[in-house]
């Protein structure tokens, strides 16, 4: 991520406020805005600025972001016995050709085989046909996907509504009116 951190072992929060003296709010600073890839280069939280730099600490900051998503890649591909498909989205996975083709690169061995032209043009697909497993570039849309979201559980609510009205009618259970009789 560009500022917040990633996989954190607890020990390191305890350091902080142990022998760092740092407290809740300044440890939430460092975790939320200071980490990430700003925090591991120093210089910026932007993908496009460090893949500019000639400064070692922003390569040590791109190399470990392909890395890590290297190992998640490799995870995910024991956890489910293989991938179909892997989907770039996000500002980085829509707009960093660099990155998308050191990934693809580094998972050549799932039988990735990266179309250097479609990814240079940013896809949708970014792999040859021969490809075992198929690389796409697919534009993230979360306002659309809020607003579906939103609409589903207004829905939903709606639903919920109309039940509890008809549950008080006066005909009692199903709507109709039960009449008791004594025997």
């Amino acid at each position: 991520m560009g500022t917040r951190c990633g996989e954190l072992d607890p020990g390191v929060i305890l350091y902080l406020m142990d022998e760092r003296k740092m407290d809740v709010r300044a440890i939430e600073r460092l975790l939320y805005t200071e980490s990430g890839l700003l925090g591991m280069s120093g210089i910026s939280s932007d993908m496009r600025s460090l893949l500019a730099s000639a400064d070692p600490s922003a390569k040590l900051a791109v190399d470990v972001f392909v890395y890590r998503i290297r190992r998640e890649l490799g995870s995910l591909a024991a956890a489910l016995g293989g991938l179909d498909s892997i989907v770039f989205t996000g500002g980085i996975g829509e707009h960093s050709a660099a990155i998308r083709e050191r990934v693809c690169q580094d998972a050549a061995w799932l039988g990735i085989e990266l179309d250097a032209a479609a990814n240079a043009c940013g896809g949708p697909r970014l792999t040859t046909g021969r490809s075992r497993v198929s690389a796409w570039v697919i534009p993230a849309n979360e306002e659309l996907m809020i607003a579906r979201h939103t609409q589903r559980l207004l829905g939903r609510a709606r639903e919920a509504g109309r039940a509890h009205d008809t549950s008080h009618d006066s005909g009692g259970i199903g709507g109709r009116r039960q009449e008791r009789r004594d025997g």
